[in-house]
């Protein structure tokens, strides 16, 4: 078989003209750029723009256009050419990442795992993929990775001892930014019937998904790709902030479910997952210059060959003076046919993340969150003397069934107030059911977590519910047990919070809850919904008017949050790319006196300052383009950052 069939030899001519337009342009731009650079007119300016645009346009369209014309459409490097035209200085990074890789000393050294979250985003139903097939993409980057893949035999004998396991595994996420737990996986319903090159599938203003920070996870796409592609990734260095990832379309992410051969196998996620920690396509980019064996991956122990392979060729095919590795994970043949990465792949990939993505090495995305049996348990009275339940007829002669229950008064539902001076998680509540009655079967209490913005700090909005089966609260009275009710994700709280239950149970059914007993104590932490639907505290005289408290215990966790900070969705930084380092910064005024500070990414300070209260405030950073990260360190709160660009004139 030939490096290229037959079948592609369209695609061979369009390639061949896409690039030497693209050279050609390039070449205009810069020749144009120096001959204007002492006295740059409005026209001159106009042009050099113009120029520019069309540039970005045969990138985005003609490359697009050429990738539908082949077999494995990889979008990774026409994505790269389209970033580097619109920030030059992303060259400088490459240069010197590439720098670092080719003096890294790879020696034995720990597994490393990657936490991944998957943002599935779809229109249809068939886009809004399986959680089984997503853990079968997982399963395959592990099996990949760690050389455990059950092709693993096929690779020729003359590249056996060049094939190795990575080191690298992969996770789907079990602890979200936050600090919560999460599958690991989004999804976002869009109206979008697909998306291209670029980054509308990152952000919701194109109906798309914004990331996760990309220090501490991979962020995967997974959606309705355009123009036959299967896939891109961003190479270290080589993205805007919020942009870093992978994106894979959704026939072809995983081998299980709804996938398409022949990429059925999960191996374009490996390709691009190769792309994102450095590795390049294994013939080196080059198959469209004068001499297309000059070019290279930048890897010792992958062979030079002219080209990419496409389909399964047949063992032997040889280029450039020896035999192809055309099994790599990093060329375009089909899934089926690609089983290895290279000793000096893996090398080459540890100096990313021992670089550029250190940071991920330190993420707790991979650990799980606390479960609740490990967490603190806050106590009213609950557990102590004197608790009772009351009739309502005992407090109004004229009522039926329970005070703090179902009742002829109508009430709606019943909460116990708490309080956190630091973020906690809500993980359910502990509550001790006084009395129950299922009168046919399904019959529930609803159990529900408020915040405390309703009227004068009484319960607001509903953070976290679940239903609990009353013929489940029957066997825990009968038993002398309390109902432990968690929750099914847990939500975060910070200051005043309410727990407790609605008494919407279905006609027929009763339930009551105990408190303390009124005589015991003159502290109020009991509300109740009227059927007017308005609350009031239990010592209000057209409640109770007594102090209340119900037997009702939460189940809170200490969280330990991914992200530095719990306000860092209320700070504002732009312009983003800045074009002289001047970047205003927006911010709550609770922060009070905020230091902060600029790092490049090798993590060396570039300047630092103050803040004050002001909500908007100026810092100057360094006057070099890059990539930076911007660092807040308030006097209230906690430290966060945040990651910028500087993109020059």
């Amino acid at each position: 078989m030939q490096k290229y069939s037959e079948t592609n030899a369209c695609s061979q001519i369009l390639f061949t003209q896409y690039a030497i337009c693209k050279i050609l342009l390039r070449n205009l731009v810069f020749i144009l750029e120096t001959k204007f650079s002492l006295h740059r007119s409005s026209e001159q300016q106009i042009i050099l723009m113009k120029l520019s645009t069309l540039l970005i346009f045969i990138n985005i369209f003609l490359g697009v256009s050429l990738l539908s014309a082949q077999n494995r459409n990889c979008g990774t490097m026409p994505l790269y050419e389209q970033n580097l035209i619109e920030y030059p200085e992303i060259q400088k990074f490459r240069d010197r990442i590439d720098e670092q890789a080719a003096s890294y000393s790879s020696s034995k050294a720990d597994v490393i795992f990657i936490p991944v979250v998957v943002h599935v985003v779809y229109r249809t139903a068939a886009e809004d993929i399986s959680l089984s097939q997503i853990q079968s993409q997982i399963d395959v980057l592990n099996e990949d990775f760690g050389r455990t893949n059950s092709d693993a035999s096929q690779t020729p004998a003359e590249f056996q001892s060049l094939a190795t396991d990575t080191d690298i595994r992969f996770c789907l996420a079990q602890r979200d930014p936050s600090g919560l737990p999460t599958n690991g996986v989004t999804r976002t319903q869009t109206t979008a019937m697909s998306f291209g090159l670029g980054g509308a599938v990152k952000t919701e203003s194109s109906g798309g998904k914004s990331p996760w920070p990309s220090d501490q996870y991979l962020n995967i796409w997974v959606c309705n790709l355009s123009s036959n592609l299967i896939g891109f990734a961003t190479l270290p260095g080589a993205a805007a902030p919020g942009q870093d990832g992978v994106v894979i379309a959704y026939k072809h992410f995983g081998r299980t479910g709804n996938v398409e051969a022949p990429y059925n196998r999960g191996r374009t996620a490996t390709h691009e997952i190769g792309h994102w920690l450095n590795l390049l396509h294994i013939w080196g980019d080059d198959e469209n210059t004068s001499n297309n064996c000059a070019g290279t991956d930048q890897v010792v122990d992958t062979p030079n060959q002219g080209g990419p392979y496409f389909g399964c060729p047949n063992a032997g095919t040889s280029s450039c003076g020896s035999n192809d590795m055309y099994m790599n994970y990093m060329d375009y043949t089909d899934d089926q046919c690609m089983n290895l990465f290279t000793r000096d792949q893996k090398a080459r990939m540890l100096a990313t993340l021992n670089g550029f993505r250190s940071s991920i090495k330190n993420s707790e995305g991979c650990s799980a969150p606390p479960v609740a049996n490990d967490c603190d348990t806050l106590n009213n009275i609950f557990g102590g003397d004197g608790l009772v339940y009351y009739l309502a007829n005992e407090y109004f002669p004229d009522e039926t069934g329970y005070l703090t229950g179902t009742n002829s008064l109508g009430d709606l539902a019943f909460a116990e107030k708490f309080n956190t001076t630091e973020e906690k998680a809500i993980y359910g509540a502990i509550i001790d059911f006084a009395y129950a009655l299922e009168s046919a079967p399904g019959a529930f209490v609803k159990v529900v977590l408020w915040d405390s913005d309703g009227v004068d700090g009484s319960p607001g909005s509903i953070l976290n519910q679940i239903t609990y089966p009353i013929s489940t609260v029957v066997a825990d009275i009968d038993n002398f047990m309390s109902s432990n009710v968690e929750f099914t994700l847990p939500a975060l709280v910070l200051g005043d919070y309410y727990l407790g239950f609605e008494t919407n149970a279905f006609t027929g059914d009763s339930i009551a809850i105990y408190t303390n007993q009124f005589d015991e104590i003159n502290v109020n932490t009991a509300w109740q919904k009227q059927s007017s639907g308005n609350w009031l505290p239990c010592n209000d005289d057209l409640a109770l008017g007594n102090a209340v408290t119900l037997a009702v215990k939460s189940i809170q966790c200490s969280t330990v949050g991914i992200e530095e900070g719990s306000n860092k969705a209320q700070v504002k930084i732009y312009p983003n790319p800045s074009l002289d380092g001047n970047f205003t910064i927006e911010f709550p005024s609770q922060f009070g006196k905020t230091n902060w500070q600029c790092f490049g990414i090798d993590g060396k300070l570039n300047s630092e300052g103050q803040l004050y209260a002001e909500k908007y405030q100026t810092v100057t950073g360094p006057k070099n383009p890059g990539i930076y990260y911007l660092r807040l360190i308030p006097q209230n709160g906690l430290p966060q950052v945040f990651p910028v660009m500087i993109s020059g004139n």
